[in-house]
């Protein structure tokens, strides 16, 4: 399964290029209407809460940014292929640390972002081995600040757009991540979501 092309990644990772500060939210509550009335974010990370109030939501909003659902953490479907086809219709991207749901997603023509966990060198390798077999569009580095490190050890993260998110507490350290190499930063401080 290859991973996704034209409109919808090219898009999103022009998205990014324009603003790299990418909202993420746990709940459909004043966070997520903040983040989702804003036509100037790249997409809108969702990182829980209950999928059927997210699509009802989606539904009534007259222009949105795109959302990425993160189907591991999000309640009301399933990390499967009846999950993935779901979520097609409603979102335009899904973030998972499962290969086999990014290359669903791929299928799917959805824009896809693997996470990996950097908490030790193990987990890192086994990431990017995940991360050649599935073919992502993005990968994200978690927590954030161990993204400058990891890039510098492991150059084959340079062969596609990395995302950090997590853990960012200030524009210092946006600003260092993506002077490192990121495309982009996700956060759920919405004192560093920003308008371009």
């Amino acid at each position: 399964m290859g991973k996704v092309t034209g409109g919808r990644a090219e898009a999103f990772l022009q998205g990014v290029r324009y603003n790299p500060v990418l909202p993420a939210v746990r709940s459909q509550d004043e966070s997520f209407e903040a983040a989702i009335s804003s036509d100037h974010h790249a997409a809108v990370f969702v990182l829980g809460g209950d999928i059927f109030e997210l699509v009802h939501r989606l539904e009534g909003a007259d222009s949105r940014p795109p959302v990425c659902v993160n189907v591991d953490l999000v309640s009301g479907v399933a990390a499967d292929a009846s999950g993935v086809r779901f979520l097609a219709r409603h979102v335009e991207g899904i973030i998972s640390t499962n290969r086999n749901i990014i290359e669903l997603a791929n299928a799917e023509s959805m824009v896809t972002i693997q996470r990996i966990f950097a908490i030790d060198a193990g987990a890192i390798e086994r990431g990017l081995k995940v991360v050649n077999r599935a073919a992502p569009t993005l990968v994200e580095i978690l927590p954030a600040l161990a993204y400058p490190q990891m890039a510098a050890q492991h150059h084959e993260l340079y062969s596609r757009p990395v995302l950090a998110g997590g853990l960012i507490q200030d524009m210092d350290e946006v600003t260092y991540i993506l002077e490192s190499g990121a495309a982009g930063v996700s956060t759920s401080n919405q004192g560093l979501w920003r308008d371009a």
